[in-house]
């Protein structure tokens, strides 16, 4: 392969991750506003509350530590659970749902990176808090 060449590849692998991980930003907002509409199904609902607590703990399926197939399940499994709630909701609570979640990204996410980085941190400080609550109780 040219040098020429991989330049417009390398632009298109990076547009394309870049792209995902705003359909997966999205997509994880319109879940977690369809959980509080009335019109999604118990068992939609439950499988948005269990991807949304799996995604937010601290505990895998799979170790990281393991190689490569630690990181499958944050990589893979998560966005695609969430493709598949979303792609099963009703169409009058996806709509609604996708629509919350524009708000929410126009109102409170306008960069990206720094959505994750305010995601990570919130992540950081409620697991910080869960092992101080826990060394508290444990040591008495």
């Amino acid at each position: 392969m040219t040098a020429a060449r991989r330049g417009p590849l390398r632009a298109g692998i990076g547009s394309a991750i870049k792209s995902r991980f705003l359909r997966f930003r999205k997509e994880i907002l319109v879940v977690a506003a369809a959980i509080r509409l009335p019109g999604t199904p118990l068992h939609l609902r439950a499988a948005g509350i269990l991807l949304l607590l799996y995604l937010a703990s601290p505990i895998d399926l799979v170790p990281i530590v393991v190689p490569f197939f630690g990181l499958v399940d944050d990589l893979l499994i998560v966005p695609a659970g969430l493709s598949w709630v979303v792609s099963r909701l009703p169409d009058p609570v996806r709509r609604e749902a996708s629509e919350r979640a524009d708000r929410a990204i126009r109102r409170y996410v306008k960069r990206p990176l720094v959505f994750l980085g305010v995601l990570l941190l919130v992540l950081f400080v409620c697991w910080i808090g869960v092992l101080w609550l826990a060394w508290t109780l444990l040591t008495g």
